[in-house]
């Protein structure tokens, strides 16, 4: 078996099997500012999942919102519009999770 060193943001070193043909699971390490989110609530296909490493949060998803503290996972159908925002005066750290395909079969 052979890994590939790949890149990602917020992990200093990300090994990926190169018998993968790709990478089915996407990962990586957000971190935003109090106040702030990180990007404009949005959808896309897979699965997601965040697990807060440090900090909270809240969910936007479908116009509900859902707390997220430390030590706190969440998996969810990304296809929904959904966002994340830094809800506490401190910095959230979180981890992204996505598979690229989905299976309902």
């Amino acid at each position: 078996m052979k890994f590939l060193d790949h890149s990602v943001k917020g992990i200093s070193r990300y090994f990926l099997d190169s018998d993968l043909q790709g990478e089915p699971l996407r990962v990586h390490i957000s971190e935003v500012d109090a106040g702030k989110r990180s990007h404009p609530p949005h959808r896309h296909g897979g699965f997601e999942a965040f697990y807060m490493l440090e900090g909270e949060g809240t969910l936007e998803i479908d116009g509900e919102r859902y707390p997220l503290r430390a030590n706190e996972a969440v998996v969810f159908d990304p296809q929904k519009l959904h966002g994340l925002v830094n809800t506490s005066a401190a910095p959230m750290r979180y981890m992204v999770i996505i598979s690229r395909e989905r299976s309902d079969a």
